[in-house]
């Protein structure tokens, strides 16, 4: 339902007291496996190679949030450039292309964000977009592409075009936005007469992660929660827009990813700060630690959407946890695949 790389590890309510970045350290595999709730069963399983996953618990009713984690072999060292490139994205079957964005806004870089004319579906129903939850717009901005593409007829050969022209323009403004302000520059979404806040539900599941990541990685809360003020050498910052198949559409995404890591870890986050439709935000943490064969790596991902809440909710959100927790099997073979 969300493949969404599986978000935050740092989710996790650590209470071990203050820790300097001197004198921190990565905590042990046991430790992250007691602090997920993972079974001894569960232990004996990822040791022999299993991909394990399992719920984690909600701090909202719009929230989906599960765990994987699964033995790869190789040493952390060997993961730390591939995260810091993307190169997960080439490993998830529901992203159909992504690109580098620089720290500011080209141009140049964004020629391939949009629709392909085999998208031309999906080009229409954002030329007709008017109101409702198709999109992932807010009411500004909605009226602004709809101004954009006054005069542009439906049946127009080169819609797609066109509509990605303008849809680019929304989406670079996103960026830019994000780029100044972090989570205080991401606008709201218009859904008919609800407003989402994608801003507030980054902020929560960041607060879920903060006693963690200040207790075993001090120097990457201050970036992670200092953002766009903070920055050191160590944490590496990148971004990226990408194209996934959500429930059958493409949607566009916009993604900060902050890496930082040496032999004895790889700490990555991948916060979505702008989603093009279906669910409205995403975060996900991740840590890679090493044992003797080659690295644990733990993932978790959390992802925010209106569509689990109301009168039957409960189910919703059983149905989403279990389809979050099956795309987040299926990445992780398709990652031990090319690991093989």
């Amino acid at each position: 339902m969300f493949r969404i790389c599986a978000k935050s590890l740092l989710v996790l309510a650590v209470t071990l007291g203050s820790a300097t970045a001197q004198d921190a350290k990565p905590p042990t595999v046991d430790a992250l496996m007691s602090r997920l709730g993972y079974s001894e069963e569960d232990r004996a399983a990822l040791k022999s190679g299993k991909i394990v996953t399992t719920n984690v618990r909600r701090t909202r009713d719009d929230q989906l949030i599960a765990a994987a984690a699964v033995y790869l072999p190789v040493p952390p060292k060997q993961i730390l450039p591939r995260a810091r490139e993307g190169k997960a994205f080439e490993d998830d079957p529901g992203i159909l292309a992504f690109g580098a964005l620089s720290p500011g806004v080209d141009p140049a870089e964004w020629q391939r964000v949009g629709f392909d004319p085999s998208e031309r579906d999906e080009a229409e129903k954002l030329h007709g977009f008017r109101s409702g939850s198709d999109f992932n717009l807010s009411a500004r901005e909605i009226e602004a592409l709809t101004a954009k593409l006054d005069g542009v007829s439906g049946g127009d050969e080169d819609l797609p075009q066109k509509v990605s022209a303008a849809y680019r323009e929304v989406l670079m403004a996103r960026h830019q936005a994000y780029l100044q302000d972090g989570l205080s520059g991401i606008s709201s979404y218009r859904h008919d007469d609800k407003v989402l806040e994608p801003a507030k539900e980054l902020e929560a599941v960041a607060g879920q992660a903060e006693d963690f990541l200040r207790t075993y990685f001090p120097q990457f809360a201050e970036v992670f929660y200092g953002f766009p003020k903070v920055s050191h050498p160590g944490v590496s910052q990148d971004f990226f827009w990408l194209k996934r198949k959500v429930e059958g559409r493409p949607g566009l995404v916009l993604l900060h990813q902050m890496v930082a890591g040496n032999e004895d870890y790889v700490m990555v986050t991948r916060r979505e700060y702008f989603v093009g439709h279906t669910y409205e935000s995403l975060q996900v943490v991740a840590v890679a630690l090493p044992v003797a064969d080659g690295s644990a790596v733990f993932y978790v991902n959390s992802a925010f959407t209106d569509q689990i809440t109301g009168f039957f909710s409960g189910v919703a959100q059983s149905v989403g946890q279990d389809r979050m927790r099956g795309d987040l099997t299926k990445f992780f073979e398709a990652v031990q695949q090319g690991t093989e």
